[in-house]
């Protein structure tokens, strides 16, 4: 899947004064090319937050922007100027990210539409990653009777 059109062609600017304008965003790169559209990105009381994306319309211009901005000087700040990366990629089930537990334990209904990874587990022995002290006790093997005793407490132990 390639890059959409609001992706083709964009860089990000990291560095910028908090106290930059989109007309010094626009003066900044007007001279590697016709930017098409340049944004500040904002917190929630709509100050700038000191990066902005800007989307030109070839890759020659992204390219001189990227190798002309990065690393300079803007009022006592050094920009990071970078292409974006393309992060609508599409993924396949052996790339979805960690793995689906329910389809581990062989409980999965959700097939294809799962979100999880449906990878088998290496070896049987590793289902479980808890550590033996908080594995449950096979049947039969409760704790030991001395702990309970007959019930009654010592006499050393309510006179001490």
């Amino acid at each position: 899947m390639g890059k959409t059109s609001r992706e083709l062609h964009k860089i990000i600017v990291v560095g910028l004064p908090t106290e930059s304008t989109q007309d010094d965003l626009l003066k900044l790169v007007k001279p590697y090319g016709n930017p098409l559209e340049a944004a500040h990105a904002v917190d929630a009381d709509g100050k700038p937050r000191g990066f902005a994306f800007v989307r030109f319309g070839d890759g020659d211009a992204q390219a001189a922007a990227i190798s002309g901005l990065d690393k300079t000087d803007l009022h006592g700040r050094v920009l990071n100027v970078r292409a974006v990366e393309d992060r609508g990629k599409e993924v396949t089930s052996s790339a979805k990210g960690r793995p689906c537990f329910d389809f581990a334990k062989g409980k999965c209904a959700r097939g294809a539409a799962c979100k999880w990874a449906h990878v088998k587990p290496d070896d049987a022995g590793a289902a479980s990653r808890r550590p033996d002290w908080q594995k449950t006790r096979p049947d039969g093997a409760g704790a030991p009777s001395e702990l309970f005793g007959s019930g009654e407490i010592p006499e050393e132990v309510l006179y001490v």
